[in-house]
């Protein structure tokens, strides 16, 4: 049972039991909790459009100053931590340096946030929200020593990553309803004013504005904000969907999912729940379009829905195309009675270059011989002991003597305790080999009496329990 399922199932008295149990353990949470109890009892006092413009501006003046003043070719190496004890190249060391002095800006803006969510002011959050992404766009910052690639392409990768953690703290927040329109209002409006039709920038603030808009009980009067602005409803998808939803009107829904899908992946997997829990013929149509689209995408999504009843040809192209590109052998087993001879070599051409997973297919349709040559072939490949496993007990003779003869030629050409160790997994390959226990013995018996003497040789092979 998942949280929603029990926690709509659980009566008012034990949920109010639980809370009264953590609100007293708890400041932030009695913070919270009179913050909300505040905003629900007053009128809402709105940010004015002055007042938001005034959070927005001193908060990017205040980080893109911040930005600025790290000196990439003098980063402060005072306080550099590395992040581990092995070699580092001094390029590597000047990024890593500089990365740290920006994370600290980012965890000092994380602090602010916290407290408007907590003071439950997410008008002023998206102020500052704003202004901190317009920050790490026209911050300019010198880069003598090349240290990034682009270092404004690095700041608004961590202002996402500082973005998606103010995310989860907003989910797990009461936001008074006031609170909620207000601050996406406030969004709308200065995106109408500064990024007219701009997809990119609200697309950027998305999911931001699905966390608030989840929380929201006016879907409607959300959704007409959106439709009376410039803010076209392709750029926001997903809370297209989500308002929908919360609304209770399915076939707005659909027909929204339906526009949407080609352009969002999100949006076509809830069209793909959707169809597979209501229309199995659309559903089928629709993923086989969508897998021919992106197959590594889809088929991994795909995967936990398809059947050979729902239909055949589509889920042994899913599950062979997993085989394919993870060499699980999990995903072949899914497909292997589906399968004719021309269609097993067509797949192990694909994978020739990888001869453990090309050994691990042959061994499940039992082509021993096609598994021999492949040893003989890779005699010198690392993954040796595995290749040569499944034929132990198919071609006794033949697989001592190649792991005698291996071995051999080995010990007379390399030396090394990595080397010795290996050796000693390859003489324990051949305890699984049926017969042969006098040459076993002997084999075994020469190397440990090697001469010159082999002491770490030895060591291994007593390690090993050889002798």
């Amino acid at each position: 049972m998942n949280f929603e399922e029990l926690y709509s199932r659980t009566n008012d008295h034990l949920k109010l039991k639980f809370l009264n149990a953590i609100i007293r353990k708890n400041p932030t949470l009695q913070n919270e909790f009179e913050h909300f109890i505040q905003s629900e009892k007053n009128v809402l006092e709105v940010v004015s459009t002055s007042s938001f413009m005034e959070i927005l501006t001193s908060t990017k003046k205040k980080y893109q100053d911040d930005f600025e003043m790290v000196d990439t070719e003098n980063p402060d190496w005072e306080n550099y931590h590395a992040p581990h004890s092995g070699y580092i190249e001094d390029w590597e060391a000047y990024q890593q340096a500089s990365e740290q002095e920006f994370e600290e800006v980012f965890e000092a803006f994380n602090s602010e946030a916290l407290n408007k969510i907590i003071g439950q002011k997410p008008d002023e959050l998206i102020a500052m929200l704003i202004g901190l992404y317009e920050a790490t766009q026209d911050a300019e910052i010198e880069d003598e020593v090349s240290s990034f690639e682009d270092i404004n392409e690095y700041l608004l990768s961590e202002f996402q990553a500082t973005m998606n953690s103010i995310i989860e703290k907003l989910s797990l927040s009461a936001l008074s309803e006031r609170t909620i329109v207000a601050a996406i209002e406030k969004f709308v409006e200065y995106s109408d004013a500064e990024y007219p039709g701009n997809e990119h920038f609200v697309g950027y603030f998305e999911h931001l504005l699905i966390a608030l808009a989840e929380k929201s009980s006016s879907p409607n009067q959300i959704l007409s904000v959106i439709d009376n602005s410039t803010i076209e409803r392709q750029a926001v998808p997903e809370m297209v969907l989500l308002l929908n939803k919360l609304a209770g009107n399915t076939s707005e829904w659909l027909q929204s999912a339906l526009q949407f899908y080609r352009i969002n992946n999100e949006v076509a997997k809830q069209l793909l729940q959707f169809y597979f829990d209501s229309d199995k013929v659309s559903f089928v149509k629709t993923a086989n379009e969508l897998f021919q689209t992106d197959k590594r995408v889809w088929a991994k999504f795909l995967k936990d829905f398809v059947s050979v009843e729902l239909d055949k040809s589509l889920y042994v192209n899913i599950f062979r195309h997993l085989a394919v590109n993870e060499k699980q052998i999990k995903y072949y087993l899914k497909i292997k009675e589906y399968l004719n001879d021309s269609d097993i070599n067509s797949l192990l051409e694909e994978v020739d270059w990888d001869k453990l997973f090309v050994v691990e297919i042959l061994e499940v349709e039992k082509r021993y011989e096609s598994i021999r040559k492949i040893v003989e072939k890779n005699s010198s490949d690392w993954q040796y002991e595995e290749l040569i496993r499944p034929i132990l007990t198919v071609y006794p003779e033949f697989c001592f003597q190649h792991i005698k003869n291996k071995t051999i030629i080995t010990i007379e050409n390399q030396r090394g305790r990595d080397i010795y160790e290996r050796i000693a997994n390859w003489l324990k390959l051949t305890q699984k080999i049926p017969g042969f226990d006098t040459e076993k013995r002997d084999l075994v018996n020469q190397l440990y009496n090697h001469k010159p003497n082999l002491p770490a040789l030895k060591d291994e092979l007593r390690k090993a329990k050889l002798v």
